[in-house]
Parts: C-alpha cells; sequence; structure tokens
C-alpha cells in the first residue's frame, strides 16, 4: 500500500504525491548536488571547495586560474548529468516498449546505428559538426526499427536481444573498417571517441546537449504518464482502449532521439539504460511516472560518478566514463539475466 500525501494549491488544487517516490527523488538529488560538487572540485589540478562555491556565486569574483580551470571543467560535468539521465531516459522507454528488462541503447543496437551514421557523415561524407547529431538520430532510429521487426516473428523476450546484439556487431564492424581506412591519427581520435570519452567535450557540446535534454526529457515526463497499458502487453493495451502500436513508435523514436546526440558528442555509453532502469524499478516500483524521473536521476549521478573516477583516480592515465559503465553494466547484465530466466 503506497502512503500517500496531498499538496494543496488554494482551494482548488489538490495533487496527491506518492511518499516513497518524493523521498527516493529527494536523496538522489541531494547525492546529485554533492558530486557536482565533487566533480568541479577533483581533477588534475584541484581546487577547493570554497573556489568552486565562489565560482558558482555569480556576485562574487574568482580568481583567473580557477576560471580557466572550470573553463575546462564545467562542460564536462555538465555533459555527464545531461547525457547520464538521457541514456537512462532512452534505456528505460526501450524496456518498456520491448517488455523486456535487458533492452538498453547498445545492446538493441541503437547506440551503434548512431555511430555508424556519425562516422560516415564525419569520415566520408564530410558533415559539419551541427549536423552529426541529427545523422546519429537517423542512424539510431533506422537501427531500432530493423531490429524491432526482425524481432517481431520470435515472440520472446530473448530474440529482442540477440537480434540487436547481431546487428551491432555488423554495424561494429563497419565502423572500425571505416576508422581504420583515416590513418592512425584519426583512427587514435575515433577510437577515444568509440569508448565514450568526455575528455574532449567543449562547451559548444554542452550547449547542443542541453538543448536536446530540454526538450526531450519533459517529453519523456509527459509521456510516462501514458505508458502504463504498455506494460499489460499490446493486446491487453489496445483491449482498454490505448494504442499501443502508435505509442511505442513514438517511444522508439524519442528513444533514439535521447541517444542522438550524447553519440555524437561522446560516443556510445553502453549499459547504462539498463543499470538505471532496474535501480529505478527496485527504488520505487513499477510505475513509469515514479520510475521515470528516478531512473534520470540514477543514470545522471552512474555517469557522473565514472567520469571523475575515471579522470582523477587513475592519474595520469584517463580511463573513459564509458569502459567503467560497461564493466558495472556487464555485472548488471548478468544479474538482471539471471532474475529474468528465474522469473520465468
Amino acid at each position: 500500500m503506497r502512503r500517500q500525501f496531498t499538496l494543496r494549491l488554494g482551494s482548488a488544487i489538490h495533487l496527491p504525491i506518492d511518499l516513497r517516490p518524493a523521498l527516493v527523488l529527494a536523496a538522489l538529488s541531494i547525492l546529485l548536488c554533492i558530486s557536482t560538487l565533487h566533480a568541479l572540485q577533483l581533477g588534475s589540478t584541484a581546487l577547493s571547495m570554497d573556489d568552486v562555491i565562489r565560482w558558482l556565486m555569480p556576485w562574487q569574483d574568482a580568481d583567473a586560474e580557477t576560471s580557466a580551470i572550470m573553463l575546462l571543467r564545467w562542460p564536462r560535468v555538465t555533459v555527464a548529468i545531461l547525457a547520464g539521465a538521457m541514456i537512462a531516459t532512452s534505456g528505460y522507454l526501450l524496456q518498456v516498449v520491448s517488455r523486456n528488462g535487458l533492452a538498453d541503447p547498445g545492446l538493441l543496437g541503437i547506440s551503434q546505428g548512431g555511430m555508424a551514421a556519425v562516422v560516415i557523415g564525419a569520415a566520408v561524407f564530410g558533415l559539419p559538426p551541427a549536423w552529426l547529431a541529427w545523422a546519429s538520430l537517423a542512424g539510431g532510429f533506422a537501427t531500432a526499427l530493423i531490429v524491432m521487426t526482425l524481432a517481431w516473428r520470435l515472440s520472446s523476450s530473448t530474440g529482442l536481444i540477440l537480434v540487436g546484439l547481431a546487428v551491432g556487431i555488423v554495424l561494429g564492424a563497419a565502423i572500425e573498417i571505416i576508422m581504420v581506412r583515416g590513418g592512425i591519427l584519426q583512427f587514435a581520435r575515433w577510437l577515444a571517441w568509440s569508448h565514450g570519452s568526455l575528455t574532449s567535450v567543449s562547451a559548444g557540446n554542452a550547449g547542443m546537449v542541453a538543448l536536446w535534454a530540454a526538450v526531450l526529457l519533459p517529453l519523456s515526463l509527459i509521456a510516462s504518464g501514458q505508458m502504463m497499458p504498455l506494460l499489460l502487453g499490446h493486446e491487453q493495451a489496445a483491449g482498454i482502449g490505448a494504442s499501443p502500436r502508435r505509442l511505442s513508435l513514438l517511444l522508439t523514436l524519442m528513444a533514439a532521439a535521447l541517444v542522438a546526440p550524447i553519440v555524437a558528442a561522446v560516443g556510445p555509453i553502453s549499459f547504462l539504460g539498463l543499470i538505471a532502469g532496474h535501480i529505478a524499478r527496485a527504488l520505487v516500483g513499477e510505475r513509469p511516472v515514479a520510475v521515470m524521473p528516478v531512473a534520470m536521476l540514477c543514470g545522471a549521478l552512474i555517469l557522473q560518478i565514472a567520469d571523475t573516477v575515471g579522470r582523477t583516480l587513475f592519474l595520469p592515465v584517463i580511463v573513459p566514463a564509458g569502459i567503467l559503465v560497461s564493466i558495472a553494466g556487464v555485472l548488471a547484465f548478468l544479474i538482471a539475466a539471471r532474475l529474468s530466466r528465474s522469473s520465468r
């Protein structure tokens, strides 16, 4: 039984709020604020917390050294937070659409499709950076449609994952062929990007990702209110008056759009959607309106911590955040697969 309290705004507006999701959201928000301060503080040149707080306050004058360091550090921290939230949202949307708790943009080949489109667009056709996110969106959405169409006849939860992995392997091989053709220097640059590195993130990348996030994350929260029938299955959803095919198509497009700017800016971050979705459901249950915002905060927190650890713990070596998330994601994937098998 859920505990609720009612937020009263005047005499006409009464908003029922579930206590548990509200407490989880508050706790995650506090943790994210704390980790953000530490992410801005830590690095190859550590700053004091007073310097960080002084830089964050517009009415305080930060010294030149702090401003120069923050000019490089704040875009990276901003993109880590937004990218984590967007990838987590994408993963949860795909899990609801496919009714498969193992779904993830990387496992279904969507990230690889976006990567292929970015690499072909940049290396072969010379697309400017402003167009790469749109190319990634087209590649990711086309790949999602291909994977879901091929897996449609299998009517098995594992069939979708197997088809996605197969398509992802083929696309990954094609990406490496194109990367190698550009010479050793271009290959080294593409290789760091292909592992999900935030090292080269700029203020322009942060602005681009923020623009997409400002549109897509609120739309995802709005869409979460319409997703509950999909958890029942397409036939049951249609029986209660929903339009499961149209809704699934829209949510798949939204999932691809959420990943597109991230792939274009920092490369693929595998398994994050899988991890965040499972943590969110463990914390607040299965209702999409509660799971969605919690998954966003979980994804933001995980990617930011992974990036901070990768650029501070192993100095002078910088480990891409995507590699650290993948290590944790493999363990989460095995645990989720085990639990999914046991439930059947």
